[in-house]
């Protein structure tokens, strides 16, 4: 079943399905098909609460029937009634979806664009995977010749990914923080070099591909730049005009959603190696799907996962610790003065966030000689005392105050202070003030900024009421009108930071946020911290995390369809 208009009335953009069938029956903007009355199914009711990420409904409530036949009998796009409009709607729904009442795959209901993104997904992979490589890699001597051109010595499982990337059409390589990944990316990069290969690289996020081309000395760029998005045209890559290369490296694929998945391999030509590197016991993505975890249950597609934690990586508390998380174990909370990994214990939401302000303001930037820009506050949840919002205000007037008379060098870690007030412009009840750190939450290709980018304030021009944002080096204009898209980013949630690194993180776990606290999430904060790693809460609270594995079931089919396209072609 389709439902139509589903872009414009539910949110399609965060995974949301907020409204029953009934309501779009109602207000005639679903699409149905001559399908028995036992397989019509309801939006459910729960898509109004916070249950992103489905692509389908399976809820057992039935539709007012009634409604059902109404609408399939006349009732138009518009509010009128036309015989003509209901039967060109019933033969559009019945070309784009063949219905099997007797196949429970059918009994669900889809937005087009989920269920056009998940059977496009499945097709694509699966003519990836069938055709002919653009170029061929000699693997006489693999392991010595790679280890020869890169300096580093790979394991047995490094070189059998290796050996994959280079034999298969299509490879997931997948693993926790310490077990290789990069390293394997280095080897599998130069394996296909060597052979004169084109190679793309790219990840889902702008902070996510500058990590990848720090790493591997290329160039790489966020999916949406590497397939020219331009609005309102679209995608300019795509089946009609294909990326052009050899072999596509995309990093962080458990952030990738159906829709963006479905884009990016309409533009990948057949005969391009595909390789999707990601953690799949992080987050998932937080748009519709499951994709990444769904094409490795499809058991379709060559799989490889590191699990060797290496020794230099077994000398990092956060990665020994996010290793003992994930297998469902306590962290080890000892604190010492060479840890990278330290425990504060405090129950109290009002006394954490005094505690956070002081870590972010004083102990942390001193002790370890980091401005305050490069320490973030990671949390569960954005409301609360100690949710985004409110850290996010407590952190700015610690920091940034308006006036800064009197208090001379107390935003000094950023490089600046003085006697001055600071300007600000004042919008949706929010101070943006000069020097304040704030994220985009929301693509802007015109501006070239996106979801998740972090800059600082550099500038506030008052009188025309426009401020400029420094990220990383590059100066970009708002006007007052534009500042929807900007939020303080001193703290954010950790699913805002999923492929993001920070130098020095600080979390705090309470029960106040026992709603969201599950073990995938806390892992993935951990693994945000790259040198120090701060936890303040409550053993209470990170047990209950560390044991709480119900996460919300995510209703896709990715992985039976690319079975069943697999099957099909034999």
């Amino acid at each position: 079943m389709l439902l139509e208009k589903g872009a414009e009335l539910l949110g399609v953009e965060d995974g949301l399905l907020a409204m029953t069938l009934d309501e779009m029956i109602r207000t005639k903007d679903v699409i149905t098909d001559n399908i028995p009355q036992d397989s019509v199914h309801t939006l459910s009711s729960a898509r109004k609460t916070d249950q992103p990420g489905q692509t389908k409904d399976e809820s057992s409530d039935e539709i007012d029937y009634t409604l059902y036949e109404q609408y399939l009998s006349g009732l138009d796009a518009s509010g009128g009634s036309s015989e003509t409009t209901a039967a060109s709607t019933q033969k559009d729904a019945k070309r784009s979806v063949t219905f099997d009442p007797t196949d429970p795959m059918y009994k669900a209901v889809y937005l087009p664009p989920f269920y056009f993104s998940e059977t496009g997904t499945a097709k694509r992979l699966t003519s990836i995977l069938h055709a002919q490589p653009s170029v061929h890699v000699d693997t006489g001597n693999l392991a010595q010749r790679i280890a020869f051109r890169t300096g580093m010595q790979y394991d047995e499982i490094q070189m059998q990914a290796i050996q994959e990337a280079v034999t298969s059409k299509v490879l997931v390589l997948t693993g926790g923080p310490g077990t290789g990944k990069t390293t394997t990316t280095l080897g599998i990069i130069t394996a296909f070099a060597d052979a004169g290969a084109k190679i793309l690289l790219a990840a889902p996020t702008g902070r996510a591909a500058k990590r990848l081309s720090e790493a591997t000395g290329r160039e790489a760029k966020t999916i949406h730049r590497l397939l020219e998005f331009k609005p309102p045209e679209g995608y300019q890559k795509n089946e009609e005009k294909p990326l052009e290369g050899d072999v596509l490296i995309v990093d962080e694929c458990s952030m990738i959603d159906i829709m963006l998945m479905y884009n990016l391999l309409k533009a990948v030509p057949d005969s391009m190696t595909l390789i999707l590197v990601g953690d799949i016991d992080q987050l998932p993505s937080v748009g519709a799907g499951n994709v990444l975890r769904d094409i490795i249950e499809s058991g379709c597609v060559p799989v490889v996962r590191l699990k060797r934690i290496f020794r230099q990586a077994q000398k990092s508390r956060i990665i020994m610790n996010a290793h003992r998380i994930n297998e469902g174990q306590m962290p080890d909370l000892s604190n010492g003065r060479t840890s990278d990994f330290f425990f504060m214990e405090e129950e109290d939401p009002e006394k954490a966030v005094s505690t956070i302000t002081k870590l972010v303001k004083e102990n942390l930037s001193r002790y370890y000689h980091t401005p305050a820009s490069e320490i973030q506050v990671l949390t569960p949840m954005q409301r609360g005392v100690v949710g985004a919002s409110n850290l996010n205000q407590a952190l700015q007037e610690a920091l940034n105050p308006i006036s800064q008379q009197g208090t001379p060098g107390s935003y000094g870690t950023f490089g600046y202070g003085g006697a001055d007030s600071v300007p600000f412009l004042r919008h949706a009840g929010m101070q943006f003030r000069q020097r304040d750190k704030v994220m985009q939450i929301r693509n802007n290709y015109d501006k070239e900024v996106f979801n998740g980018d972090i800059g600082i304030i550099s500038f506030v021009d008052t009188q025309n009421r426009t401020l400029t944002v420094d990220f990383d080096g590059r100066n970009v204009s708002y006007d007052i009108s534009e500042l929807d898209e900007l939020v303080l980013a001193y703290a954010t949630t950790i699913h805002k930071s999923q492929g993001s690194e920070y130098p020095i993180v600080v979390m705090p776990v309470l029960m106040n946020h026992y709603v969201m606290l599950q073990r995938n999430l806390i892992y993935t904060g951990i693994t945000r911290a790259k040198k120090i790693l701060v936890i303040v809460g409550t053993r209470k609270a990170l047990s209950y995390a560390v044991h709480h594995v119900t996460v919300t079931k995510r209703n896709t089919m990715l992985a039976v369809r690319i079975r069943r396209v697999m099957d099909s072609k034999g």
